[in-house]
């Protein structure tokens, strides 16, 4: 057990308990309001924030927080007072992303950055810096979550449910994109882009089997994220596979258990 006393382990584990955290808060929100889609959308697009410091030299995460925050606002003020469905939107901002970080990335490709390591993520490869970043970032988002409470159930309800929580329920639903814009930051280097999403549906799928409300749901769903991803973690290290997708796939297991779990309880 050697191996848990290592720094980049011990970094590894800390940036694994940030992103279970933030993905277990929001995650019932995105679920709940259908928003998977934006999820995935924020996921690509700071992808191009990758390329865009891979072509300008700086800090990666430096590049992919300018575009998330830029896209939030942009999609946000999109979707305010008009008729398109935010997935719909969600899409063209999806592809759009992609399109310009593939683009960036090859005008960039004698730079030093990795793309793979935000596609992909690269858990153990996280730095002092990173993690600093990572902690601060779920300390803002927990504290907003926790004071905001009730306005931010505002945008995953209708409509004609919104006016007790908000009288402004247009700027909780910029509130709602910038914290997920902040948990897919935090994302790109623990589980990567492509992934991340899962990270955000996932726990909350399993929490639902058990959970009786959206407070329980949103504990449960944070709980479930913090086992899946450090056994996901401590499974890799000891098989020598991307700790990225047996994260995934050790949430995708609990899933299927947690359905098999509730449907012999209901049975009976």
């Amino acid at each position: 057990m050697e191996i848990f006393t290592l720094t980049f382990v011990k970094y590894a584990f800390l940036a694994g308990t940030s992103i279970a955290i933030l993905t277990g808060l929001l995650g019932p929100m995105v679920v709940s309001s259908r928003q998977s889609v934006a999820s995935d959308m924020f996921a690509h697009i700071s992808l191009a924030g990758i390329g865009l410091a891979a072509v300008f030299n700086f800090f990666p995460l430096s590049g992919a927080f300018f575009v998330l925050l830029i896209s939030a606002i942009v999609l946000w003020w999109v979707v305010t007072g008009e008729k398109y469905a935010t997935d719909a939107l969600s899409m063209v901002f999806l592809s759009g992303g992609l399109a310009l970080a593939l683009a960036l990335i090859h005008i960039a490709r004698n730079q030093t950055i990795s793309f793979d390591t935000y596609l992909f993520g690269s858990i153990l490869t996280v730095t002092q810096g990173e993690l600093w970043l990572m902690t601060l970032l779920t300390i803002i988002v927990l504290i907003i979550v926790i004071y905001f409470w009730y306005p931010l159930l505002s945008v995953v309800q209708s409509p004609v449910y919104r006016s007790p929580y908000s009288k402004r329920p247009q700027y909780m639903q910029l509130l709602f994109f910038i914290l997920l814009a902040f948990t897919v930051l935090v994302g790109l280097k623990t589980v990567g882009g492509l992934l991340i999403g899962a990270l955000l549906v996932i726990p909350t799928l399993i929490a639902r089997n058990f959970a009786q409300s959206f407070k329980v749901l949103t504990i449960l769903s944070v709980i479930v994220g913090l086992i899946t991803v450090h056994l996901g973690l401590f499974l890799a290290l000891f098989i020598d596979v991307p700790p990225s997708s047996v994260i995934i796939l050790t949430l995708i297991f609990v899933f299927i258990l947690s359905v098999f779990v509730k449907k012999t309880a209901f049975h009976k």
